[in-house]
Order: C-alpha cells, then structure tokens, then sequence
C-alpha cells in the first residue's frame, strides 16, 4: 500500500513537473493571463498578469480527502522555534485511542506563501476534520491530560521558567507582577555597602545575576552566581554580592511553579540590580 502511493506520488510529481516546466509559457488565451503552477515560476514570472493554480495544494487537499474517506486521520503538530510540547508521547498515545494516527511540521514564525499559495494543506485539511468530527475542544483537552501525565511519568524534570503558570514564586509576594519586583528590592534591604564610600554608593551600580531551581516541595538548588560591575576596578566587591545574592535565595521562601495546576520543578532567573 505504501509503495503504491509512494509510485502515485512520483507519477504526480512528474506531471507537475512537465506542467511547471511549461508553466511560464502558459497562458489563458481569453485575457491573455499567465498560468503559474508552482512558487519556482511565480518568482521567475515577469508577467503583471497572472493567475495561481497551486497543483501541490490540490494534490494535498485531494490526498487527505481520500484517507478522511478511508477512516485514516493523521493529527499534525505545527511548530516554531523553541517552541516544543513535552507530553507528545502521552498524546500520541491518547490519540491513538481514537485511530488517529501523528506527525509534524515545522512552521516558521516568519515567511509565508506567495499570494494565492497555501502551505501544508493535506496536514490542515485533515486537523480541520478531526476538530469537525470530535469537537472544538477535543485536542486542547487531550493535550491537558497528557501534559499532567507528563508530570506524573517525569517528576524530577524541570520546567524553563517561562513554561509555568505566571503565579508568583516568592512567598512575600502575593501577584505575579509582586513577585517579579518584590525578590529585588528585598535584597537591596539586606545590602550593606561597609566598603563603599558615600560616592560609590550614589553613582556605582552592579548587578548579580542568580540562576537556581525551585523545586515542587519549595526548596532551592543548583545556584549559580554572576556579578557585572559598571566599573572594572570594583570587581573587588562580587564576593561580597555573589554571597549576598546566595545567602538571600537560601533563606528566603520560594513557592513552586505550577504546570497544568500541578506543582512541578522549575528554572529560576533573578538580575539583582545593587544600588
């Protein structure tokens, strides 16, 4: 079966092939209008007048037509740089369930067709159907289940800072905008700058970047420090900070990340601004 198509494909490819080749001298006889069949002669084209058949999006759209016919859903992943779902395996699994099978695209957040070309037509027409036949909301909720068994199957994996929840993490503030300020000015306060002038103080500024974990049951690891000065010759003070910064994270309280309303372990990013 797979050789079959695989044959009516290339014979198919052939034939767009002999038409893209005579594709530039194609035209419309009724208004002169030339006929482009593929993006390769819409870039080569010089004619104002010109008309898209795109024969790849047809060949798409009629292939997925046929396996929608012959009960054969595929349900495709688009995707983009960095950006990447944890829990595919627990959703393949679950959408095997249904007899859909997977796969996936990379997508560009940038570019797109030319004008009167469509990309990815066989992957859209059949995600379109399997939204039809199952409802608005089936793969949204499906994605929610396998993102929590992701966490059930993965407990010591740590999330990026960015993939949780924006709930605050630091037990003194109560909202998320808080807790992106409140971690900096409390270790301000604690500061106490015994080797700095009065000049230094007012002008000097540096600051301490800590890069640690929070894990689901609140305590902290994995700290790393690094301090940058606006002037080189107070690089003499980035013990004292780096060991302020590691002791603040050390004492203070951290509440975990949430995924999917679950407690997991996450990356923790603060830039420690030393006034």
């Amino acid at each position: 079966m797979k050789h079959t198509k695989l044959v009516s494909f290339i014979l198919f490819s052939l034939l767009i092939s002999c038409n893209q080749k005579e594709g530039l001298q194609t035209k419309d006889n009724a208004n002169d209008t030339l006929l482009i069949y593929s993006e390769f002669d819409y870039h080569k084209a010089k004619s104002k007048k010109i008309k898209i058949i795109d024969t790849l999006c047809l060949f798409e759209e009629n292939r997925a037509k046929k396996d929608i016919q012959n009960k054969q859903l595929t349900y495709t992943y688009f995707y983009a740089y960095g950006i990447y779902d944890y829990s595919n395996k627990e959703m393949n699994t679950l959408l095997s369930k249904y007899d859909i099978k997977t796969d996936s695209v990379f997508k560009p957040c940038a570019g797109k067709p030319p004008k009167g070309f469509e990309w990815h037509c066989y992957q859209k027409l059949m995600n379109a159907e399997i939204e039809k036949k199952f409802g608005g909301n089936f793969i949204d909720s499906l994605r929610n289940i396998a993102d929590q068994k992701f966490v059930e199957n993965n407990p010591n994996f740590i999330f990026n800072f960015s993939e949780c929840e924006p709930t605050s993490r630091y037990a003194k503030a109560k909202t998320y905008e808080d807790f992106l300020k409140k971690p900096k000015e409390d270790f301000i306060k604690r500061l106490h700058y015994t080797k700095l002038n009065n000049d230094q103080r007012k002008k000097e500024r540096a600051n301490t970047e800590v890069f640690f974990v929070i894990y689901k049951d609140g305590t902290v690891g994995k700290i790393k420090v690094e301090s940058d000065f606006s002037k080189s010759k107070n690089q003499d003070f980035a013990h004292y900070f780096e060991e302020q910064a590691i002791a603040f994270v050390k004492n203070a309280k951290w509440k975990p990340a949430k995924y999917r309303g679950i407690a997991v372990n996450s990356e923790m990013y603060l830039n420690l601004y030393n006034k």
